[in-house]
């Protein structure tokens, strides 16, 4: 399937569709059988692959209650050809002759809304609709004149160019469209709307994409230790937006409806993909959630087994297509030569971008002992300055601990690992000197916007075998440094509406 700009744009309103609130979630169960039925042999012959065609058919047999056992048997229905798969359909619905059943499917407005939807997932660069010999038996079958299907056709074509349709969808042979158009236009407002654009860039095992994981809330960027991020790879938040998707560019571009952290570990490892874009929405405790921003992680720089890590994030670089650039800092590892190279493409290529630095891995420093955050922090300002950054902005932050917090409060799963790993820090983070807060300046602190992080209600969660308080825990991630990094965040959304 070619990933054309168009087609692009149409997978990205399909992340708005909202299945919850289809016409035909109202009719009949035989009727959303017959919806989906016909659906899925469209799509299977048309451009998708199967596992594409997969994840679109999964998500309709969840929203219409598709018993498991009529999904199986329309799954094993098959053919020599276009025409006798579609009769297949039409037996199996006990659709042939002119039976009651397939007068009252073809009379009903959203027989008319799936040619629509059919013709939606077909849509080509050109703007014109592919040729797909099931739509054609479709079309003929629910005795659809030209004029009709034109008119559908032109009015698909004006939704996902922006245009205004509203007089159009006052018609009643056209209303049942608005479920379509109300997609296109969550799509348009979060499109059109002031957006912030975060490049996350470090050396390699800094700690980016956990640090990107933490700010989202959960795992969408490829942590592991090891050289993991491979290529470009962006997340926008989009607070509209009814379902994760992603899309991976590059020679067999793919695309998920129900986007998983596998998929995107998949591509991530898969030297053919160029580039991987994800929307789908922040954890409910971030203060960001609001608001449309990307982030976009970087590969290492310095992967001696992959040299193309490096050009991807000059490129980057050069086009200063972001608003901030977060580079991240090592706390353990400070300026090494790898780190004074990258610094130095940063600081060339630079221009009027707002560039964070953040001291990472603090909670791995010894802060009872011989460590001394505040040493730390002074060696990293020296070494940044010394390559041209003046009054560097340095925050010492723990990603893995904020992500992990972030997760229990978000109820995800944490490995036996991640759950020894959690009780540690909360243990940590009692400490006084762990809190990350103290080490930023007080003035800095005071100038930047408020806000706070909203729990619904407090309780008592388990972690491990123990029973910790909700509140325990916002107040462990409020000293980990994330905070102090959103409302810097959220400063320059402030600025660039």
């Amino acid at each position: 399937m070619k990933l054309s700009p168009l087609s692009y744009k149409v997978e990205r309103i399909n992340g708005f569709l909202n299945l919850e609130k289809h016409p035909a979630t109202r009719q009949s169960y035989e009727f959303k059988l017959a919806y989906i039925s016909f659906l899925s042999i469209t799509l299977q012959a048309g451009a998708r692959n199967e596992e594409q065609v997969n994840d679109v058919l999964s998500t309709y047999k969840r929203h219409f209650s598709i018993k498991d056992s009529d999904y199986n048997q329309l799954q094993n229905i098959g053919g020599e050809g276009e025409e006798e798969l579609f009769n297949s359909v039409l037996t199996l619905l006990g659709y042939c002759g002119d039976s009651l059943k397939s007068r009252k499917f073809k009379k009903s407005i959203c027989s008319k809304l799936l040619l629509g939807e059919m013709l939606f997932f077909e849509l080509n660069d050109a703007y014109k609709f592919n040729f797909n010999p099931i739509l054609r038996l479709y079309i003929d079958f629910c005795e659809v004149p030209q004029a009709k299907e034109t008119e559908i056709k032109s009015l698909l074509i004006k939704m996902i160019a922006g245009a205004d349709v509203k007089g159009l969808l006052k018609l009643k042979r056209l209303e049942v469209f608005k479920y379509l158009q109300n997609a296109a236009n969550a799509y348009w407002v979060q499109e059109q709307a002031d957006s912030v654009h975060v490049t996350v860039i470090a050396t390699m095992s800094s700690g980016k994409s956990t640090l990107l994981n933490a700010l989202i809330g959960k795992k969408v960027f490829p942590s592991e230790n090891k050289a993991c991020t491979s290529t470009y790879l962006k997340f926008t938040n989009r607070p509209e937006l009814v379902r994760e998707i992603g899309l991976a560019a590059g020679n067999y571009p793919d695309f998920r409806w129900n986007l998983t952290y596998e998929d995107i570990a998949r591509w991530n490892g898969d030297s053919s993909i160029e580039r991987i874009e994800i929307e789908g929405k922040m954890n409910s405790v971030s203060m960001l959630k609001r608001h449309n921003v990307s982030f976009i992680d970087t590969p290492g720089t310095n992967n001696s087994r992959n040299r193309e890590h490096e050009a991807v994030t000059k490129r980057i670089l050069e086009q200063k297509n972001s608003d901030v650039i977060l580079y991240v800092l090592n706390a353990t590892n400070l300026a090494p030569d790898d780190d004074k190279i990258l610094l130095q493409q940063v600081v060339k290529h630079l221009g009027d971008q707002q560039i964070i630095f953040l001291l990472n891995k603090a909670d791995q420093l010894d802060l009872e002992a011989d460590d001394n955050l505040t040493e730390s922090l002074a060696v990293a300002r020296s070494h940044v300055m010394e390559l041209g950054i003046v009054s560097p902005v340095i925050v010492p932050i723990s990603s893995y601990a904020a992500g992990l917090f972030r997760n229990i409060l978000g109820n995800s799963l944490l490995t036996k690992r991640e759950t020894r790993d959690a009780l540690s820090l909360l243990e940590l983070f009692r400490i006084p000197q762990y809190d990350m807060n103290r080490y930023v300046d007080r003035s800095l602190i005071q100038s930047l916007p408020q806000s706070a992080v909203h729990v619904r209600s407090h309780r008592m969660i388990q972690v491990g075998n123990k029973f910790i308080s909700s509140r325990e825990i916002v107040e462990a991630m409020k000293k980990t440094g994330i905070h102090i990094l959103e409302r810097l965040l959220l400063q320059e959304i402030k600025y660039t509406r």
